[in-house]
């Protein structure tokens, strides 16, 4: 990796922003103290731009490559998306579940109110396990902007299941048939298709083939494959330089379950030849690890080069800003075959955002 980038690290507790070039980083700054980071993402034709989803306390842009911070958005922002197709439209989902949209790059805000005019018997599933019931609220976990359809919206819901609009937010219907437990993660298509997807969970990795009408899980030779409490994916991208590739970062169960039964987290980092048929491990890892990839990222120029933050902590219910954990940021040069420690002695890494610099 010959260029020079910028790494946006983030963590119980605040973010780290480092410079980098091949093995030589250097500090540019740490923000947010005291604050736990959900979501970062930039634009990748602006990079300079990026946003900031901080539990419990709002959105966050930086206009100028971190150097300093604008408050967007108030409450418990948990992510945010720019629109593939245009730079200036950007989504925020936030909890309890509601979704927001800006026309001019998050300066200006409007609510998607008709995602909450769904059938009560659907906004009945938006709720959270029993012990934080009337403490944590459930979020929209995932805003997905289907790459040839601005119009076409994915809202992956934390807990909740997915909800779906073909006409930009206007009207919404829920598509979780197939999933019994409905935390979900991460939402995308397989490359040109409009009706294939995948999703992760806290209990299974999904695939649809008629745009969400049914969903059936496809985990053979994942570590904990089609178990009710140890299959937990989290998220995961398509490497599409050459053939193409699946590469997903899970876990044997959830928070929840590493807590109730005293476990180590077990993380893999899994990888799919043929559309999620068939899982096998990264070859220099162990197939079961102390630390969970949390965030899986594209490098922004090298097609074949990817990266995961990885870490101890738990992320969205139950953490505590004030135990950060240990973990380290990796990098992939063969389309996530093997991998290489980069950044080591971190706190555990949540969320992450790679820009060139």
């Amino acid at each position: 990796m010959s260029e020079t980038l910028k790494y946006y690290i983030a963590f119980n507790n605040g973010l780290k922003i480092m410079r980098g070039k091949g093995a030589s980083f250097t500090e540019v700054g740490e923000f947010f103290h005291g604050k736990t980071l959900e979501h970062l993402m930039g634009c990748r034709q602006n990079p300079e731009i990026v946003f900031a989803a901080v539990a419990f306390d709002g959105g966050y842009r930086t206009e100028d490559g971190g150097q300093s911070w604008q408050k967007i958005l108030e409450g418990d922002v948990r992510t945010f998306t720019v629109d593939p197709h245009d730079e200036r439209v950007v989504y925020a989902g936030v909890g309890p579940i509601s979704l927001l949209r800006s026309e001019d790059k998050g300066v200006s805000w409007g609510s998607l109110d008709n995602l909450l005019e769904l059938p009560e018997k659907v906004k009945q599933q938006w709720s959270v396990p029993p012990d934080y019931r009337n403490i944590v609220p459930p979020h929209v976990r995932h805003i997905f902007i289907h790459p040839d359809d601005p119009n076409l919206i994915y809202v992956a819901l934390e807990h909740g299941g997915i909800v779906l609009s073909r006409d930009r937010g206007q009207s919404w219907e829920d598509v979780s048939t197939g999933i019994d437990y409905l935390d979900m993660h991460m939402l995308k298509n397989l490359p040109g298709e409009k009706n294939h997807y995948f999703v992760s969970s806290a209990r299974g990795f999904f695939k649809t083939e008629n745009g969400g009408q049914i969903w059936h899980r496809v985990e053979t030779g994942m570590p904990w494959a089609y178990s009710e409490y140890y299959s937990y994916s989290h998220e995961w991208l398509f490497c599409n330089s050459g053939p193409l590739r699946m590469v997903l970062g899970g876990a044997k169960g959830s928070p929840g379950v590493w807590r109730r039964e005293n476990i180590k987290p077990g993380g893999h980092i899994l990888i799919s030849d043929d559309k999620g048929l068939n899982w096998h491990s990264a070859s220099n890892l162990p197939d079961s690890m102390q630390w969970v990839p949390w965030v899986l990222l594209h490098h922004p120029t090298e097609p074949t080069t990817i990266f995961v933050g990885m870490g101890d902590g738990a992320r969205g219910f139950g953490f505590d800003p004030k135990e950060r954990g240990e973990g380290g940021f990796y990098t992939s040069t063969d389309r996530g075959d093997t991998w290489e420690c980069v950044l080591s002695g971190l706190p555990s890494v949540l969320t992450a955002w790679v820009a060139s610099s």
